[in-house]
């Protein structure tokens, strides 16, 4: 008889786990926690979460938030993208309007008390996991929801350097950006800071242009580097927090696409600024651009990856290119940072759907109808579903135990299975009875009623 095989390590059982990708399936790290106490311990452990962290850089996608039309002025919800990620607080959030998220806060615009509809609004920033919030004191000649404005928030220390690994409870930065339009038709765009740290706004910085402005409902934001890009009609304004800094930049040339153009951080660019955009060419494609600096020190635009999406989704049925809609059938509605995650919005017969696709792997999964509004994503380095582990104390732990074993765990008593548990032998002979969890955990589990009861056979999240 050969001899048994010797046990895994803890250290190579880590080595293992430390290879799962937190994009890849969110419920793998969490079904792997319920395997048994080792694993679990393994996983709830500080120093392999930062590991975890360290090998695979690149944040998780939570879910987004989203304007929603729900007869109210202004509206949003948090949408879960999957069951295994930790849940905000609460999801409908009526009177915020979303204007931006990121490094785990999430920026809105809401109707000032005792305003009209037409009048004054707030900034609050918002954090989904804590429920804390702030509304910030308004700027002189504070934004009017007639006006032409935008904002974005960010961690104090984004331009400084900071990972964002744990700096939801640090302080923050808003950035505040405005047009005015002069009666000689010229846009004056102006910017400044609001810094939670002095609790107060910066001084005004201005840039005039022709023809370069910014609007709450069609402008968006990424930060690379020390400069937080908006992307405005025909133009790009670029605004460094620290050098209080106004610039306009050039969009791409028009015959280097044919779609709505959409941010894009370029992460395996050395973090450049980019655009990605959905095109007809003649199918489906998605085409990337970024922002280059030749040997000679000058920045222009320049093609890049183009990803057919009829290969990426092979049993999506995309719009024809005969589509009334043309181009606007497929179109990029949301980028989620310091990820290579893009959303995109497709519309066939009166039906549409949202796909996230990952562009370095190629990966989609489909979100479910929509309708046709930007998103905007919320990422966390947080590892899903080691905190859902974590709570579940030894009792709770113990008691399942012994559900599966057929055991008391007080008195070592063989017990019957409670009646109508779903229970089945399958053709490997192991009974399998589904076990009650927590409601931390907020999934079914499936074990092995099985004289160790140490072994997790399938873990299914709950829909």
């Amino acid at each position: 008889m050969p001899p048994p095989t010797p046990e895994l390590t803890d250290d190579l059982v880590g080595e293992f786990l430390l290879r799962i990708p937190p994009d890849d399936d969110p419920a793998c790290l969490l079904r792997a926690s319920l395997v048994c106490k080792r694993w679990r311990r393994i996983l709830a452990d500080p120093a392999f979460r930062r590991r975890h962290r360290a090998l695979h850089q690149a944040p998780h996608v939570f879910g987004y938030l989203q304007v929603v039309d729900s007869g109210i002025l202004y509206s949003s919800r948090f949408v879960t993208i999957n069951t295994a990620s930790r849940r905000p607080v609460r999801c409908d959030l009526p009177g915020w309007r979303v204007l931006d998220c990121r490094h785990g806060r999430a920026l809105f615009m809401t109707q000032a008390p005792g305003s009209p509809d037409d009048g004054v609004v707030d900034f609050i920033v918002w954090d989904p996991l804590t429920d804390e919030q702030h509304r910030l004191p308004r700027p002189s000649s504070p934004p009017m929801l007639v006006d032409l404005f935008t904002a974005a928030v960010l961690c104090a220390a984004a331009t400084r350097g900071c990972d964002h690994r744990g700096c939801h409870g640090d302080p923050f930065r808003v950035v505040f950006i405005s047009t005015t339009i002069t009666p000689a038709a010229e846009c004056v765009t102006s910017a400044r800071v609001y810094s939670s740290e002095t609790r107060d706004w910066s001084e005004l910085t201005s840039v005039q242009h022709p023809a370069a402005y910014v609007h709450h409902l069609t402008c968006f934001s990424t930060l690379v580097g020390d400069t937080l890009y908006f992307f405005g009609k025909n133009y790009t304004i670029g605004y460094q927090p620290d050098a209080q800094r106004l610039s306009v930049i050039d969009p791409p040339p028009q015959s280097m696409y044919n779609g709505k153009l959409r941010f894009l951080r370029l992460v395996d660019d050395g973090g450049c600024l980019g655009f990605v955009c959905v095109e007809e060419d003649p199918s489906f494609c998605i085409r990337l651009l970024s922002r280059e600096t030749t040997l000679d020190g000058v920045a222009r635009w320049a093609q890049g990856r183009v990803i057919k999406l009829d290969t990426l989704l092979a049993n999506v049925t995309l719009p024809p290119p005969s589509h009334p809609c043309g181009v606007t059938g497929a179109r990029v509605i949301g980028v989620a940072q310091g990820t290579d995650a893009i959303f995109v919005y497709i519309t066939k017969d009166e039906r549409s759907d949202v796909y996230m696709i990952h562009l370095k792997s190629g990966r989609a999964k489909k979100l479910g109808p929509f309708r046709p509004s930007p998103v905007f994503p919320y990422v966390s380095f947080c590892i899903p579903g080691q905190q859902q582990a974590k709570p579940v104390s030894s009792a709770i732990y113990n008691r399942c135990m012994a559900r599966l074993t057929n055991r008391d765990s007080r008195s070592n008593a063989v017990l019957p299975i409670a009646t109508g548990a779903p229970a089945a032998s399958t053709s490997d002979g192991i009974r399998r009875v589904a076990v009650p969890v927590p409601k931390t955990l907020n999934v079914p589990i499936v074990m092995d009623a099985a004289s160790s009861g140490e072994r997790l056979r399938q873990g299914v999240l709950g829909a």
